[in-house]
């Protein structure tokens, strides 16, 4: 009789435990939750981002939004970090679209963190560019990318050669000036 009453009871109780399970949210449930979520509430968009990547790390999609919300809060070094694992992920599982993606926020990212940087950054984009297989790479942005920068490493060269030489004007200067004599 009592084996009979807890059978009973597993069958009344396995929709229960069925249901439970198909509870849980898929990833692509949690992506679109996020990224609904990632215009008003970017801790929690973070958050459903992050579960899905606990969910299903071989997929790179997740690490590329997560990526996006961090570079927004000018978290330059955690979106680095998202974005290149968004790369990596992605070669693997053979997704040229997020490989683009990741590359493109390497690049962009790798530019904010700084002109100590800008090497490194010029270098991701033309990583960048290599991926033409994918339609949604755009070389020309690469290369006008990499022009800006090496624009922006010449201006700074430029600019202290000149203030090295105002430097050694004003040495010169003042010490016409501590000698009595002008120059």
């Amino acid at each position: 009789m009592l084996r009979i009453a807890v059978a009973a009871l597993v069958l009344l109780l396995l929709p229960t435990v069925a249901l439970a399970q198909d509870a849980a949210p898929t990833y692509e449930a949690r992506i679109r939750t996020a990224l609904d979520a990632s215009t008003s509430d970017r801790a929690g968009a973070m958050r459903g981002f992050r579960e899905a990547v606990a969910q299903d790390p071989s997929r790179p999609d997740a690490y590329c939004y997560l990526a996006e919300v961090y570079r927004l809060q000018a978290d330059f070094t955690s979106a680095l970090d998202n974005f290149q694992t968004c790369l990596t992920v992605a070669r693997t599982a053979h997704s040229t679209a997020f490989a683009a993606r990741g590359a493109h926020g390497v690049a962009l990212t790798l530019e904010r963190l700084g002109p100590e940087h800008l090497a490194n950054a010029r270098a991701a984009w033309t990583a960048y560019e290599r991926l033409t297989e994918d339609p949604l790479v755009f070389p020309e942005i690469g290369r006008e990318r990499e022009a800006a920068i090496d624009a922006v490493v010449a201006l700074a060269e430029r600019s202290a050669v000149v203030a090295g030489r105002i430097r050694d004007r004003d040495a010169i200067a003042a010490a016409a000036a501590s000698s009595g004599g002008s120059h």
